[in-house]
């Protein structure tokens, strides 16, 4: 049997038919609204997988915990084969959600980016430890005492955000495409 792939407009109809089914309003938010339903989403720090691929081109990914500030994402980590192809290739996907019980509770944005990868001595690196404090004292409270994180240990990787879609099906909002200017 041959598989058609749906165009945008006919995924566009599949979607405006199925609210219309149930009795619900389609939310078409703003480039802005849009911005602030996913920060406020990244903020509630669901469950993250990251996306990276070398130039071999074998796809690999890997959760890890984030932090952003607005729609830029923080990861810290202490390597891995991620930084490998982050250096072949920057362009990274992120995947983000809640758990599906019902298609209701559908809840998540995937991301599309550029990466940085910066070293515990530049700015960029202080500048998101401040923002990963919350977790650390977590860490402390659940060690008993300080985190000490050896020099040269942990790496950070910035996300800056090209392209993302968004889902918040309870609240009407489905397939809500955001793309960064140029």
């Amino acid at each position: 049997m041959a598989v058609h792939e749906l165009t945008e407009q006919e995924r566009e109809q599949m979607i405006e038919h199925y609210y219309k089914k149930i009795n619900r309003e389609r939310k078409h938010l703003s480039k802005q609204e849009l911005e602030q339903e996913i920060i406020d989403y990244l903020g509630k720090k669901h469950p993250c997988s990251l996306a990276t691929c070398g130039k071999d081109g074998a796809p690999r990914i890997t959760v890890v915990d984030y932090i952003n500030d607005g729609l830029t994402i923080y990861i810290i980590s202490e390597g891995g084969e991620k930084f490998k192809n982050l250096r072949e290739n920057n362009r990274v996907a992120i995947g983000i959600g809640t758990s599906a019980r019902t298609t209701q509770s559908v809840r998540g944005v995937n991301i599309w980016g550029i990466a940085g990868v910066f070293t515990d001595d530049t700015p960029e690196f202080a500048y998101a430890l401040k923002l990963f404090s919350p977790i650390l004292k977590e860490m402390e409270k659940e060690m008993g005492g300080p985190v000490e994180i050896p020099k040269g240990i942990l790496r950070l990787i910035r996300v800056t955000p090209t392209k993302m879609v968004y889902h918040h099906n309870s609240k009407g909002i489905k397939n809500a495409h955001w793309v960064a200017e140029k």
